[in-house]
């Protein structure tokens, strides 16, 4: 699961960048309402295919995917050998306070403010 959400945010990153590179390339058409009608389309197919809400989802897939390896992780160092999988637990410990301090502090100076 955690390669597939990997994957996914990897591939959905790709794409949106194949989608923002189409919508910034300058086309010079005949006229100046030509250009503005191409500029405008593209405009309606970045907002249909709402591709700001695809970008918003990528750190979310990937940190999904990064806490859904961490649990394989020490489930495998569990079976094999727990003075091995204690340092590991430490460090993975560490690093989930970590990703959830830095996501719930927004919010939270957002509550205060």
């Amino acid at each position: 699961m955690s390669l597939i959400f990997s994957l996914t945010a990897g591939l959905l990153g790709i794409l949106c960048k194949q989608w923002l590179r189409n919508y910034q390339r300058d086309v010079t058409l005949s006229t100046v309402m030509e250009d503005f009608a191409l500029r405008q389309f593209r405009y309606e197919g970045f907002a249909q295919w709402k591709v700001t809400g695809i970008l918003g989802t990528l750190p979310m897939l990937l940190e999904i995917g990064l806490v859904l390896f961490f649990i394989g992780l020490i489930d495998f160092l569990l079976g094999l050998n727990m003075e091995a999988a204690v340092p590991v637990i430490i460090f993975i410990g560490t690093s989930i306070t970590l990703l959830a301090g830095t996501t719930i502090a927004p919010a939270v100076q957002y509550l205060v403010y």
